[in-house]
């Protein structure tokens, strides 16, 4: 749109003219000089008090139209898009240790590798936990990508002891509270280890109820352990008509005690693909649950150095979470590995 133009012809001699004028009425001792700095004071008035307002809508409206034809944009310096939404709210891997333990990080990534990628991972810890596992890059990676989040429970929680973490899995308020929407938890701890060689994945184990590791003298429930996959609506039924005695049974017996009779419930048992393998060993299970970090696993099985053997090269990653010597550690007695 054009502006209104502006005739400034008719002020282009004003300064001569002026300069003239005054000259002829002033006396002739008046340098040249002082009179054209009188001129040009009044020209500058002129030109502020006339001319500048009646250009300055002019510039104003072309200003105004070339606004008008700059492209819009926007942008979103903070979007509210949240990482965790790339993944499987219902299934989630669930870590619990209140000691700050070297071997967290390289275990907790490991389970990261070989978990399928849609499913999340909780850690709850202690204030010293889960700064430990927090401060490393690799976690903080992971957090980013939306793929683990570091907890650590309000009082009066506690996972200080073995009793503590009975009473925290068989309170229905832990689920509903801190894994709302969670269908599929994986527990797993740092003396229990999934293995990269197994050849099925944790997805193909969805249709259990519960699966974990057997016990020779229990042959209908194959849930022991603290390498586990359990369905949290199973346990939320449990939960709902049952209540746990503190300081009684350990929870995963607890829970198989009743699981056993709950109708629809499948379980794992002594028949089936085998998911964890704590003292009742059998070939290329799903991982491991080295109770004690070894030292607590049944010497008779374990103390035999052909099944030690298969065990770590089958499940390399086993060294991982055992408590192992070194070789210059062995007493002349141990030869063998």
């Amino acid at each position: 749109m054009a502006g209104p133009q502006v005739d400034l012809s008719q002020w282009a001699d004003l300064p001569i003219i002026a300069t003239k004028s005054i000259k002829s009425r002033l006396p002739t001792t008046i340098s040249r000089s002082t009179i054209l700095i009188v001129v040009s004071l009044i020209s500058t008035w002129i030109f502020a008090t006339v001319l500048v307002p009646q250009v300055k809508p002019t510039i104003t409206s072309q200003i105004d139209d070339a606004r008008q034809r700059l492209p819009s944009v926007s942008i979103d310096w903070a979007p509210n898009d949240d990482p965790r939404k790339n993944y499987n709210t219902s299934k989630v891997a669930l870590i619990i240790e209140p000691e700050p333990l070297p071997l967290l990080v390289p275990l907790i990534l490991h389970m990261i590798a070989v978990v399928p990628p849609d499913w999340r991972f909780v850690f709850i810890g202690s204030k010293k936990s889960v700064y430990t596992v927090g401060r490393e890059y690799g976690i903080q990676l992971q957090q980013g990508l939306g793929k683990i989040d570091l907890m650590r429970l309000p009082s009066p929680w506690s996972i200080k002891t073995e009793e503590d973490l009975n009473r925290l899995y068989t309170d229905s308020r832990f689920y509903s509270e801190f894994l709302p929407g969670v269908e599929w938890l994986l527990t797993f701890n740092a003396e229990s280890i999934l293995c990269a060689n197994a050849q099925s994945s944790l997805n193909d184990w969805l249709d259990y109820t519960w699966a974990g590791a057997a016990r020779a003298d229990v042959k209908a429930f194959a849930g022991y352990g603290k390498l586990s996959l359990r369905r949290v609506s199973a346990i939320q039924q449990v939960l709902g008509f049952q209540k746990r005695y503190n300081d009684t049974d350990q929870e995963d017996i607890w829970f198989g005690k009743r699981l056993y009779i709950l109708p629809n419930a499948k379980l794992a048992n002594l028949t089936n693909e085998v998911f964890s393998v704590q003292n009742n060993v059998t070939e290329r299970p799903m991982g491991y649950h080295a109770l004690g970090r070894g030292r607590g696993l049944d010497k008779e099985i374990w103390g035999n150095v052909e099944t030690r053997k298969a065990a770590l090269e089958y499940c390399p990653e086993m060294h991982m979470i055992l408590d192992m010597k070194l070789e210059k550690e062995r007493c002349p007695p141990d030869t063998q590995g």
